[in-house]
């Protein structure tokens, strides 16, 4: 075949398989089978198992399992609820406390689970209830769910900071460390943003604030605030990896869940460890057909043509960066987080080094783009998960609602792109 047939074939199939509904899996592994047969035939197909063997035995994909494992302890053990309760009693009287104390629950949560549509289903549970029973608008209250929840992709550690790393040569623990500045900034605009819109206190439906009381919720919870410290602290001081401290995650959670709080008991874990195994199963099924994909664009050097096409033309940086930033906005509306990194890292990724963007600093706009893409309709998985904590909320609304909150996630990507040291400064760069 010619070299234009061989690079029609890989997008061609891809569309036939979307329009055809087919997996999102299936579909990137069939277009790279295809591509592979078309470019180089069936000897190169001997090569695949031992490249997916060999990507799935790195500790980095080992990692997201143990992670999802966590998150769904967390989740169904109710840790969410009482760092909401917590936020809420030390901000009840701050106009806009109760929103305030979500994002703080938000952002709390992030820094445990690593996973947005967690954030929103264990955090906007509790939280909008109490928000709209104090005249909060669905605006506001359905904008600080979608976007607090997004936080869980930003702020460390992150499944699609895992993600990215395996797919580059960036460094999971730098890219941990990159997303702390730039996750509190957008959390503390979130804060800002629920301050100016709140309706003013009113002494009638605020339960008055007792510092005794704020105490005693602090102390009670003090083993669900050191879950962070554990999962990030040992990796920070070096004491073990991002996939080691996954594990050491999970048995914290366990303890806590199953041993201190007793809001999981023996006999859930059949049904917490199939969810957890079925959550698993689809992310890493779809990371094999990525890597097929991979692959075959490997083999046809489609990476590397466009690095090398995008230096000898001289193309701007920045207008490098725009092109990206768009196509991952567009992508961002239709598929979902993880399909997105797996397609686009492994041929944008060689065009940012050559143009010399710092890994690090690419991995973070990448994220606050997925950010977008948690938020944005029609695939926006935040909705989703809005909406099914909302069953008698029609879609629409949930949409109406949370679509101003997108202007805060662009400024946070506009000033991480403007000024790189936000990204870069806790890892010396």
């Amino acid at each position: 075949m010619t070299g234009a047939t061989v690079f029609a074939i890989l997008p061609a199939v891809l569309l036939l398989c979307f329009v055809a509904g087919v997996p999102i899996a299936f579909s990137l592994g069939l277009a790279g089978v295809a591509t592979i047969l078309a470019a180089g035939g069936e000897r190169f197909l001997v090569q695949l198992p031992l490249t997916l063997n060999r990507s799935l035995s790195d500790p980095i994909i080992l990692a997201i399992p143990l992670y999802i494992l966590m998150g769904e302890m967390l989740y169904r053990g109710k840790v969410g609820q009482q760092l909401f309760g917590v936020a809420n009693v030390w901000l009840r009287g701050v106009r806009g406390g109760t929103g305030v104390a979500a994002v703080a629950a938000f952002t709390f949560f992030a820094a445990i689970v690593g996973s947005s549509m967690a954030s929103v289903l264990t955090i906007g549970k509790i939280a909008i209830p109490e928000m709209q029973a104090l005249g909060y608008s669905k605006r506001l209250s359905y904008g600080l769910s979608a976007v607090g929840g997004a936080l869980g992709i930003l702020i460390p550690p992150s499944i699609p900071m895992i993600i990215y790393a395996s797919l580059s040569d960036a460094s999971p623990g730098k890219l941990f460390t990159a997303g702390i500045i730039p996750g509190l900034m957008l959390a503390t605009m979130l804060a800002i943003w629920a301050m100016i819109s709140a309706p003013p206190l009113n002494s009638k439906d605020e339960k008055p604030w007792s510092l005794s009381e704020a105490i005693r919720a602090t102390v009670a919870c003090l083993p669900d605030l050191a879950l962070p410290g554990v999962v990030l602290g040992g990796i920070y001081l070096g004491i073990y990896t991002p996939t080691e401290a996954a594990a050491v995650g999970v048995v914290y959670a366990a303890l806590i869940t199953m041993v201190l709080r007793r809001t999981l008991t023996v006999s859930d874990l059949p049904d917490l460890l199939v969810a957890a195994a079925k959550s698993s199963s689809m992310l890493l099924a779809v990371v094999l057909g990525a890597l097929i994909l991979g692959s075959a664009l490997t083999l046809i050097g489609l990476p590397q043509m466009l690095a090398s096409y995008v230096v000898a033309s001289k193309i701007e940086p920045w207008l490098v960066m725009l092109i990206m930033n768009v196509i991952w906005f567009i992508l961002g509306c239709f598929l979902e987080v993880i399909s997105i990194l797996l397609i686009t890292v492994p041929v944008f990724y060689p065009v940012a080094k050559a143009v010399g963007f710092d890994p690090i600093w690419f991995g973070i706009i990448l994220v606050i783009n997925m950010e977008l893409a948690v938020i944005t309709p029609p695939v926006g998985m935040n909705l989703f998960a809005l909406k099914s904590i909302l069953p008698h909320e029609r879609m629409e609304e949930i949409t109406r609602g949370a679509l101003p909150s997108v202007l805060l996630v662009l400024l946070a990507l506009v000033l991480v792109w403007a000024f790189p040291g936000l990204a870069l400064y806790l890892v010396g760069g």
